[in-house]
């Protein structure tokens, strides 16, 4: 199983050298269809698929059987035949993409009629907070506690996601705990300290606090200038304006309902945040991939990740503070896991906020390049280890797919 993007290409390219043409199905939350379709098709001569969930996969795989037992597969080609109508479904993702980018939805004759009526379980009259500053700030390593990052940390996705190390079917829940406490939590504390030593993370944060309102399922985001300049959200010009999908039924919620409206005439504060663990992090994990130390890679780049997860909580966390919500922080990680606090993150790429070239303009505001950090045209943050974020303080947001 490949566990990071960067080796993707490279193993793909691995498999062309050994003449492997089986098919190959690449997913997870990293990836788009255009990374998949794009650089990872271009780069390997069997086919590649977009496995976007598990019931991709299998209609994937359903397809592909009887394809191949009437000789309707060829690896190199796809599907042939009478079941040459699975193809070019990767063009499509492509272009699809590409036109949800541009803001070019899909052509059809009949006009399509969106609803942009603000949902009813969203109060608009709330108190809104007055954040500490317009603009952003930096915080390098030198001014983050490695202690602080290690205690937001979520063990159960480093332990069982990217350790691998799950409880087996027919373990008993004290059987598990047992060997987690005297296998597991040792090799935890192992690669604490070898991070607090050997300098192989150079945890990096910016985030900043800026002008915003809502317009029906919109969000206009304004540069910090404007509050100095004394315009309003009528008389300023937004930089960049996202628009978010709204849910057909249930509460009907869009990110956009959590924002002051535009004809309160009062912006309203849309904290950002974007983290990163260097490009050190990228260059140990593959050091220590290219040297056949597969069990240190594992653990290496499962601690880097998660250590980039653990430092947006953070930053999320002195966010929630400074923006006066103190009081209601959750004094335990499982409460902070659960969202037991004030507020919502959202991150691009996700069902309620699903453009991930978004991000574009979000890391322009921040000056992202600062640190070292950028998106590529596959849609691909660079380091590996980093993210990006948006923080909503209304008491309702939560996360949810629209």
């Amino acid at each position: 199983q490949v566990k990071s993007t960067a080796f993707m290409k490279e193993n793909l390219a691995a498999f062309n050298a050994k003449g492997i043409t089986v098919p190959v199905i690449l997913g997870g939350a990293a990836l788009t269809p255009k990374f998949v379709y794009g650089d990872c098709q271009d780069t390997y001569q069997g086919q590649v698929i977009y496995g976007k969930d598990a019931f991709a996969d299998l209609t994937f795989m359903d397809r592909l059987m009887p394809a191949k037992e009437q000789q309707c597969w060829v690896d190199t080609e796809g599907f042939t035949g009478e079941f040459a109508q699975f193809n070019q479904k990767g063009r499509k993702a492509i272009e699809d993409s590409d036109r949800e980018v541009n803001g070019d939805g899909p052509k059809s004759d009949e006009p399509t009629v969106i609803d942009t009526e603000r949902s009813t379980a969203v109060e608009i009259d709330i108190e809104r907070p007055t954040p500490p500053f317009w603009g952003t700030k930096i915080l390098q390593s030198g001014d983050l506690e490695l202690e602080e990052l290690f205690w937001y940390m979520d063990l159960q996705a480093l332990f069982a996601g990217q350790w691998q190390f799950r409880k087996p079917k027919g373990q008993s829940r004290e059987e598990y705990d047992w060997f987690l406490a005297s296998k597991v939590h040792p090799i935890l504390e192992e690669w604490k300290e070898k991070i607090r030593t050997e300098k192989w993370l150079e945890p990096t944060l910016v985030y900043g606090y800026f002008p915003c309102a809502a317009i029906g399922n919109s969000v206009h985001v304004y540069e910090p200038s404007v509050i100095e300049q004394g315009l309003t959200p009528t008389t300023a010009t937004p930089f960049v304006t996202w628009t978010f999908p709204r849910q057909k039924s249930m509460r009907r919620l869009c990110i956009a309902d959590f924002i002051r409206p535009v004809e309160h005439n009062q912006f309203d504060v849309l904290p950002m945040q974007a983290v990163t663990m260097g490009e050190i992090a990228t260059e140990k994990a593959q050091e220590l991939y290219k040297d056949n130390k597969y069990t240190d890679y594992l653990y290496f780049h499962g601690m880097a990740v998660q250590l980039a997860e653990a430092l947006a909580e953070w930053s999320h966390a002195r966010i929630r503070r400074e923006l006066g919500y103190g009081d209601l922080e959750p004094d335990n990680i499982r409460d902070v896991l659960a969202q037991r606090y004030q507020g919502s993150r959202y991150s691009f790429g996700y069902p309620a906020c699903p453009t991930v070239m978004d991000q574009v303009p979000q890391l322009q505001l921040l000056g992202c390049d600062r640190i070292g950090l950028s998106i590529d045209e596959s849609e691909q943050l660079y380091p590996e280890q980093s993210t990006t974020a948006f923080v909503v303080y209304h008491p309702v947001a939560r996360y949810f797919s629209a």
